[in-house]
């Protein structure tokens, strides 16, 4: 199966929301050469997302419907999930700042009080069923800022 968001295709669609153009228009606005454009165009014709008018010695393309769908939801997509990665990766800042907060408070808590200092053994238990949660939005902001990338940049 044929990707048909490219970034290419995403670009033209994009184009044709604003009105029909010919493949020699929008190879001049994106800057791909007319081969190409014609190529992506018949592809997206294929799809349904794109129809051909003749007028006269041009043809026009212009997007439809089902093609004006797909750019929304290709952009709400792309969008979710940059501001995703942009929320966890706050997130995680705030967490971190948290947890480098708290660290001197407890030293110095202890340190007024010496005789309430007991050594820290950590048990197994508590090694094995710790849950950094820092760790699990530093990851979902990384996720989602590739998957915005490779939506925004894919070819």
């Amino acid at each position: 199966m044929i990707d048909l968001f490219t970034s290419t295709r995403v670009q033209i669609l994009s184009k044709l929301i604003e009105r029909p153009y010919t493949a020699s228009e929008i190879a001049k606005i994106t800057g791909y050469s007319k081969t190409t454009v014609s190529y992506h165009l018949s592809k997206l014709s294929e799809a349904g997302l794109v129809e051909r008018h003749e007028r006269g010695k041009w043809v026009y393309y212009r997007i439809t419907p089902k093609g004006e769908r797909r750019v929304k939801v290709e952009a709400a997509v792309s969008l979710a999930s940059l501001v995703g990665a942009v929320i966890s990766a706050v997130v995680f800042a705030a967490l971190k700042l948290l947890s480098a907060a708290e660290k001197p408070l407890i030293v110095a808590e202890k340190a007024v009080t010496p005789h309430a200092i007991t050594p820290y053994a950590p048990t197994t238990e508590a090694a094995g069923s710790a849950f950094d949660l820092q760790l699990v939005f530093l990851i979902l902001a990384v996720v989602l800022a590739c998957v915005f990338v490779y939506l925004r940049f894919r070819k």
